[in-house]
């Protein structure tokens, strides 16, 4: 599994998986997303099992593998910038 940090990853990924720019029906793509962890901080502490604190994120799966991991606070951030 893949941890991005960086917009450019999250793009690659979406173009390497084929979805829509939008990710509007990613199942098409057979992609599921799980939410983990528990603090909505973006320290660095993701995934983090072996932790007593792991923030939280977003586990993507594609044919029910997880594939990638990105900070729920910074997904956010990404998502609402300029």
């Amino acid at each position: 599994m893949i941890r991005i940090t960086e917009r450019d990853e999250l793009r690659k990924l979406a173009r390497d998986l084929k979805v829509r720019a939008d990710w509007h029906e990613p199942d098409e793509q057979d992609l599921d997303a799980d939410v983990r962890g528990q603090g909505f901080d973006n320290a660095g502490f993701w995934p983090a099992p072996d932790k007593t604190y792991e923030e939280l994120h977003v586990v993507l799966f594609h044919g029910g593998k997880a594939i990638a991991a990105i900070n729920l606070a910074t997904l956010l951030a990404w998502a609402s910038e300029d």
